[in-house]
């Protein structure tokens, strides 16, 4: 059923093309005089940091995208012998030739064994299937992923699957039996792109986008499943814009599913070639008035230049918005501050007063990049603290809340939390050595009593707060009180980088202390993959 959506999204989108601006992540950048497309958005960071660091290095603007939008030719030494080149710039003497076409086929499969010691069970992740990507004149191109797989994981990641009924990022588990049995999972992603100058770039697809600098995204991360959208880029002068319909899957724990539909609007302005600041809204709204009307894309928020909020204010419609901005700044050669805020809803007054109002929900996000650190060439550091306050991201209904097939848009954490987050990777040549800390403080909702929303379930309705007599007094961290922290290293080695496979052995170290309960829960796994993009299972 999902074509009658694809074609329900063209159809509404097809007025407004004349107006909107854009440039995609299939732009071309020249490199000695041959053409490359830019990278994908749903890239896997093991590739795109050390392009990020030869791009911090320059002194060229970087647009705050999921496409860098950076000239090649500037920025990467073709000497470089690291190993993400062939990957993110498909390597024009691989790939298919017929006349100006150009194509890549190749399968997509994982097997990744692991051992719980907490559970004391194995753990068993493996799927399969098939990738293609192709250009023709380098205007028009294509990219498609399809796999199937299962997964037993350990224990921690297989209660989240239990609760949620989804696959982090890969969308419904399907229960072999029992829970205990494992889970099987389908995905599919993929996109058609033209672009028509370097200007306007058009996309249709079923994907992922991330909007921001950071390891988490508070305004549009690649958390959840793949989603129909379709997206125009503009890029004139140093401004970037982009206009984003989306067709989203309303997936709640109860198991009611159900159609709703997102627009986004994302400016960035390169400031500088050092400063990039950028400005962020959406709408949410569900298919589905009451038990018999249908709503299919409202076409108000089509316009792809005007503010949504006049636009719901309007309609007098009960519709979710969201506005955001970022801020990205490169320091020295090898240094880089960013940050977020986000506002789902605000009032100065209350914020003034310091008085805990619930209807005050807001994030924040700050972090701090450093490549070649202390000198030490491919030697990188990335540290961040996100920070978002109760019953962000919930709706009074909860169809409008801020999701997509069962997981947030926006930190998979929810709301009512603080985490901090830092890496410390090597790469050198195909080997990528990487150390990692989450620390996350939390409040949960408790899932009996009289009071149970304190604000962390987004798929909560939050009428319950005045029911609750919680309506003042809210903090970060209300309810049950729980600390997180993950540590973990892993080494990979790239394989082969135009499929993006690699081997790797890691392991993790999950603490959780909730309430009064305490659970360790050390993890080792090794695996072989070819990437599908940016997995979590973190949180």
């Amino acid at each position: 059923m999902m074509y009658k959506y694809y074609l329900l999204l063209l159809l509404f989108i097809h007025p407004v093309l004349s107006f909107s601006q854009s440039k995609a992540h299939t732009d071309s950048s020249y490199f000695n005089g041959l053409k490359f497309p830019q990278p994908e958005c749903n890239l896997d960071r093991d590739f795109l940091l050390p392009y990020q660091q030869q791009l911090n290095s320059k002194d060229y603007s970087i647009f705050t995208t999921t496409n860098y939008g950076a000239d090649y030719n500037k920025c990467i030494k073709k000497s470089d012998s690291l190993a993400y080149h062939d990957y993110i710039f498909k390597n024009n003497e691989d790939m298919i030739h017929i006349n100006s076409y150009k194509a890549n086929i190749y399968p997509l499969f994982s097997g990744d064994v692991g051992y719980d010691k907490y559970a004391s069970k194995g753990a068993l992740d493996y799927f399969g299937g098939l990738h293609t990507d192709g250009n023709i004149d380098n205007k028009f191109s294509y990219s498609v992923n399809y796999i199937g797989g299962y997964l037993n994981g350990p224990s921690y990641s297989d209660s989240i699957i239990k609760n949620d009924r989804v696959v982090p990022g890969l969308g419904t588990a399907y229960v072999h039996g029992s829970p205990a049995a494992g889970y099987s999972y389908q995905y599919l992603d993929g996109y058609v792109s033209y672009s028509l100058n370097n200007i306007f770039n058009f996309q249709v697809g079923k994907g992922k986008q991330f909007l921001g600098d950071g390891y988490r995204s508070l305004l549009l991360s690649d958390a959840s499943n793949s989603y129909p959208y379709f997206k125009i880029t503009t890029t004139i002068w140093h401004i970037q814009y982009i206009n984003l319909y989306t067709i989203l899957q309303d997936i709640e724990p109860s198991g009611i599913t159900g159609v709703k539909y997102a627009a986004f609007h994302f400016l960035s302005w390169n400031i500088s070639k050092r400063l990039n600041c950028s400005l962020f809204e959406a709408v949410i709204f569900h298919g589905n008035e009451g038990d018999t009307s249908y709503r299919s894309f409202d076409p108000s928020y089509l316009n792809p230049v005007i503010f949504y909020r006049p636009v719901e204010f309007s309609l007098g419609s009960p519709d979710n918005e969201l506005v955001g901005a970022t801020a990205k700044l490169k320091v020295a050669t090898n240094g880089q501050f960013y940050g977020q805020i986000l506002i789902d809803d605000f009032t100065l007054r209350n914020t003034l007063s310091h008085d805990g109002f619930w209807g005050n929900k807001q994030g924040l996000q700050f972090g701090f990049k450093e490549f070649n650190l202390f000198g030490a060439k491919n030697l990188s550091f990335q540290t961040e603290i996100d920070y978002v306050r109760p019953y962000t991201y919930s709706e009074s209904t909860p169809d409008d809340n801020y999701s997509n097939a069962g997981q947030p848009l926006g930190d998979p954490m929810g709301a009512n939390f603080i985490e901090s987050a830092s890496f410390l990777t090597l790469f050198y040549k195909n080997l990528i050595i990487q150390g990692n800390l989450l620390v996350y403080h939390v409040g949960l909702d408790p899932t009996t009593g009289k009071y149970f929303d304190f604000g962390q379930n987004i798929f909560m309705s939050y009428d319950l707060v005045d029911f609750q007599g919680n309506t003042f007094g809210n903090y970060v961290g209300q309810g049950i009180s729980t600390n997180l922290g993950i540590a973990g290293i892993r080494f990979a080695y790239i394989v082969s980088p135009k499929m993006g496979m690699k081997v790797e052995l890691g392991f993790n170290d999950r603490y959780e202390k909730e309430g009064t309960t305490t659970v360790n829960s050390p993890y080792i796994y090794v695996g072989i993959k070819t990437s599908l993009g940016n997995l979590y299972s973190d949180f």
